[in-house]
């Protein structure tokens, strides 16, 4: 009898340990500042750089004095993408290592976080080495500013060919060839899986950098191959040497009928905007099927008063990947009613599949964060329609949280109360994300989320500790618990 007596006490009420929204908000974000091996705390970085959050500044400062690389690279694309001028080049210089630099503006040139002021000081640095220096270089150039052949340094004569031949592309911009011909020498000595590799990534540079002057070098270059460096030349001609990238994709559908190379040509002049004419097209439809439909799509985009909805349609039911999500990116270009229908087809023919493929969901999404703003209404119905059990209602939530617009929030306000847990709690996020402010119930219902019962996936758990912090006004206490680790 005292046995059961002393486990009634334990477990009675007044000792039952109550949760504790702030606490376990700070735990689950201190997971985020702790670095693993695995690399399981960046995602959850990710989901907090996401917010856009002005708060979160004190944070990812402190990540910058973590012992972690990772947590510090997290820390310093933190707060670029919270400045307006984007990445400091004085944080950057902080950072000391030559080697991890490098890794971070690698990542902030892939973010567009580099200005040209800074750039211009972190070339005025003489410890920039060549690899730097050739990406930093070709950024000033795509972003159409002055630099001068000084700025490279040596990395014309750098014994990384990918360095090299950036470097001698950027020249070809100042109409020196000397650069280019002697890498042309090296590259013959390379194995042809190797060159082919290499050109490919050069092709690419010179289509993202606006290297106009590298587009011809790259054709001839690859005039003897059918692989993906001559597809990346051509590319890069088509954007910047429209004529020059016209004659050779029209030459590449005319020289090999095989299905393969024409969807390859397809996919090209579907990408190429105006270097392609409608009448170009017809060079695909011999052959009937994919490539045909693509002819149509190109054609009618590129026709005056035609309706390019039926055959957008068309290539979104293709099993060609690339195909169907330029289809859906394409929708932009219709009329409104148009639009919204090629839009409403995207989504629903989920509902048609009985195994969606991750692309059938991304196209999906693509399709949902262009209607939000578009059609919130028809939306609506469809989330409450299948009660969120659904891949349609799934695609519309998850969309609806990436975005994180006075839209999206809009959108969540109007769908909130018939919602599974889960998306109750993906729309309370989603809201808490632009809100000034949150009611006594949905604050408490967000610590919940924050806390782990909100069902969500762990990034947005995440996000919801956060904004409960924040929205609860914890935030600044709870800082000091979440230093790296």
């Amino acid at each position: 009898m005292l046995l059961i007596a002393a486990l009634a006490g334990v477990l009675s009420p007044a000792h039952a340990q109550r949760f504790d929204p702030t606490e376990a908000a700070i735990l689950a974000l201190r997971q985020a500042v702790t670095f693993s091996d695995s690399g399981a705390q960046h995602p959850r970085l990710v989901a907090l750089r996401s917010l856009r959050d002005p708060s979160l500044r004190p944070l990812f400062e402190g990540l910058l004095q973590a012992e972690a690389a990772p947590l510090r690279l997290d820390g310093f694309l933190g707060l670029a993408e919270l400045d307006p001028e984007g990445a400091s080049a004085s944080r950057l210089r902080a950072l000391g290592d030559p080697a991890f630099r490098t890794v971070v503006i690698t990542e902030c040139l892939g973010l567009n976080l580099l200005k040209p002021a800074a750039i211009r000081e972190i070339l005025s640095w003489t410890d920039t080495g060549a690899y730097d220096r050739s990406l930093l270089v070709a950024e000033l150039n795509r972003l159409g500013e002055p630099w001068e052949p000084e700025m490279l340094g040596d990395a014309a004569s750098s014994n990384t060919a990918e360095v090299a031949g950036l470097a001698a592309m950027l020249m070809l911009e100042r109409k020196d060839e000397a650069p280019w011909q002697a890498f042309l020498s090296k590259v013959k000595g390379l194995l042809d899986q190797d060159r082919v590799l290499l050109l490919r990534q050069l092709g690419d540079a010179a289509r993202h950098y606006r290297l106009g002057a590298a587009c011809e070098p790259l054709l001839a270059a690859t005039a003897d191959s059918d692989g993906i460096d001559r597809v990346a030349a051509i590319a890069s001609s088509l954007k910047w040497r429209p004529e020059a990238g016209r004659a050779a994709v029209l030459e590449m559908a005319r020289s090999d009928r095989s299905l393969r190379n024409l969807m390859q040509c397809g996919l090209l002049m579907l990408a190429a905007e105006d270097a392609v004419q409608a009448e170009d097209f017809e060079i695909l439809r011999a052959e009937g099927g994919l490539p045909a439909a693509m002819a149509d799509a190109g054609a009618a985009l590129r026709t005056p008063g035609a309706d390019a909805g039926p055959a957008l349609a068309a290539l979104l039911e293709s099993a060609n990947a690339a195909a169907s999500e330029w289809a859906v990116r394409q929708a932009e270009r219709l009329e409104p009613a148009a639009r919204e229908a090629l839009l409403l087809r995207t989504l629903d023919r989920l509902g048609t599949l009985e195994r969606p493929s991750m692309h059938d969901k991304l196209l999906a999404a693509l399709a949902v964060q262009q209607l939000i703003p578009l059609n919130p209404a028809g939306l609506s119905g469809r989330v409450r329609d299948t009660q969120g059990q659904s891949d349609i209602s799934e695609a519309i939530l998850a969309a609806m949280c990436d975005l994180g617009t006075p839209e999206s929030a809009a959108f969540a306000r109007m769908i909130r109360g018939k919602l599974p847990q889960k998306g109750e709690s993906m729309a309370l996020v989603t809201i808490a994300r632009t809100s000034e402010g949150l009611g006594a119930v949905e604050l408490r219902e967000l610590g919940r989320v924050g806390g782990g019962g909100g069902r969500v996936d762990e990034p947005i758990q995440m996000q919801a500790a956060w904004l409960f912090l924040k929205h609860s006004k914890s935030a600044e206490k709870a800082l000091p618990r979440l230093a790296p680790r």
